[in-house]
């Protein structure tokens, strides 16, 4: 454990995970962001073009390169291993465009801190720039996976997320894309893992979305098989 600056108390001695893919241009302000908090950043750079490694690398950022484009959910599984392998009491992942706000870091660390061994960032939807057709897939596949999680999560598709590392050293992930974030929660929840909530604000600039409804379905078809 260590000291934050100005926190007066211990916190986590924490890894920031950030998968990336062709984001060059951003990522290097994400991770400058993170390191104003008491935590490391490990950028998982996901078969990029861009020059998404160097950027992160001349942030401050650890980098891990996936060689080619494998998947949002098989960089989070190297981050996971990278941070249980490193020692590191908690995991935050975040996305690397800038709509996660690293200044909610402290939060997520205090939950961390008080005992909870997951935490999800919880968007405020109500009058955020979030589209509604986003809104309705969120609040759908929210109800979804919090039945196959075995507890009410509100919103299960937040990726701006904490892990005591302790939770993830035996969890076993199958899948390599972004129905990984599904399937963390389902099998922790199965597992009687609790989760907690902190309010996270909605950035959102009218970026492509990563979700649609009928690519919504499928991830619901594709998680089932993950289930056990």
């Amino acid at each position: 454990m260590t000291s934050g600056p100005g926190a007066g108390r211990p916190t986590p001695r924490a890894l920031v995970v950030i998968p990336a893919y062709n984001e060059g241009s951003r990522v290097g302000a994400v991770v400058r962001a993170c390191l104003e908090h008491p935590v490391r950043v490990l950028v998982v750079d996901d078969g990029s073009a861009d020059g998404t490694a160097g950027a992160a690398r001349d942030a401050g950022a650890e980098v891990l390169s996936n060689g080619v484009n494998r998947g949002k959910g098989w960089s989070l599984r190297r981050g996971f291993d990278h941070a249980v392998a490193g020692g590191y009491d908690a995991v935050i992942t975040m996305d690397a465009d800038g709509q996660h706000d690293p200044a909610c870091i402290p939060d997520f660390l205090a939950r961390i801190e008080g005992g909870c061994d997951a935490v999800i960032g919880t968007r405020r939807k109500s009058g955020s720039a979030m589209p509604y057709h986003r809104r309705f897939s969120n609040f759908f596949l929210s109800v979804v996976f919090s039945l196959l999680s075995r507890q009410w999560i509100r919103d299960t598709q937040s990726g701006y997320r904490a892990f005591s590392t302790r939770v993830l050293r035996d969890l076993m992930l199958a899948s390599t894309g972004f129905e990984t974030e599904s399937e963390i929660l389902m099998k922790l929840g199965r597992r009687g893992v609790r989760f907690a909530e902190t309010p996270i604000p909605v950035i959102y600039a009218g970026e492509a979305s990563h979700i649609n409804v009928a690519r919504d379905f499928v991830r619901f078809v594709r998680v089932l098989k993950f289930r056990k």
